[in-house]
């Protein structure tokens, strides 16, 4: 399956645990059958959605859009005429970490700033009538853990490795280099600190077949410094490149012509164990706070 092209969005001021029970349904609700927005050739709105759980969903959002075409009569004249369709962007809300996914793709008609503003005008109209707070979308980007990067060196079969901010840093003393020879680790550990006081980069890769793993010095250098990027073999076979940060700019692995709801359950769940939720609910809190101390400043 082709991957497709998104935009991580922040809802800046949405706060999913501030509703209750009937305005999470009633946003649901809204945002299936909110009407289309405009006129004729230039409606646009939600249409297709589908829930993936109770705090997610997906769908399309749909811009009507005006062509010049020509065609040619029986006498073989040129005749001019205008050609309206809709154009579907693809969209994943997942309201319970506050981020929204919107395909990012280019069309010759109408810009994407145009969609992102269009879609957070009707996004907007909705949270308003729940009585949601929803200020605007930013792009948002999400640092993968670095004990993440760890499990993955511990359990998968690794083809490469990029490390860095390794100069100055010793390798930690709970961490034995060589188990079970740990007669032999402080030897190893002097050599490698000495190595780190100059190397602040470290990379190394292997042939297709992996177990990078089994290397010492790499499995030393992810452990003291810190990871940026590691390969390594799937379950069914197939190379996964992960880096330290996701986003803005994302590609999931998704059929947006034919979405299959357990397909796009999947590609959230992936991106949402990269998200620390107490990070996300701090930064929504102190959000609100700035705007609510700008307004309380301008109102004076």
């Amino acid at each position: 399956m082709e991957e497709t092209p998104f935009k991580l969005k922040d809802m800046v001021g949405f706060d999913w645990d501030s509703l209750d029970a009937l305005q999470r349904e009633d946003l649901i609700k809204y945002i299936f059958e909110f009407p289309l927005i405009g006129e004729e050739p230039n409606r646009f709105g939600f249409v297709k959605c589908e829930r993936i759980n109770e705090s997610q969903i997906y769908g399309y959002f749909a811009q009507e859009v005006e062509v010049d075409r020509h065609r040619y009569n029986n006498q073989k004249k040129e005749e001019e005429h205008k050609d309206i369709y809709s154009e579907d962007f693809f969209f994943i809300l997942l309201f319970d970490s506050g981020l929204c996914l919107l395909q990012s793709k280019k069309i010759k008609e109408i810009s994407i700033a145009t969609i992102e503003e269009r879609f957070t005008d009707v996004l907007k109209s909705i949270f308003e009538k729940v009585g949601a707070t929803f200020y605007y979308l930013k792009d948002y980007s999400l640092k993968r853990k670095k004990e993440d990067f760890i499990r993955i060196f511990n359990t998968k079969n690794i083809i490469s490795l990029k490390v860095d901010s390794l100069k100055g840093r010793v390798i930690p003393e709970d961490f034995k280099i060589l188990n079970p020879e740990f007669e032999k680790d402080p030897i190893i550990r002097a050599y490698l600190n000495d190595d780190f006081r100059v190397v602040d980069t470290f990379s190394a890769s292997t042939t297709r077949s992996g177990k990078l793993q089994g290397s010492m010095l790499s499995k030393a250098a992810l452990i003291t410094g810190e990871p940026r990027e590691i390969e390594f073999i799937g379950r069914e076979n197939e190379r996964i490149r992960w880096k330290d940060k996701i986003g803005p700019s994302i590609p999931l692995d998704i059929d947006v012509k034919a979405p299959r709801t357990e397909n796009i359950a999947k590609e959230v769940e992936k991106l949402s164990s990269n998200l620390s939720v107490r990070d996300k609910q701090q930064e929504v809190k102190t959000i609100q706070k700035r705007l609510s101390d700008l307004g309380n400043y301008e109102s004076k």
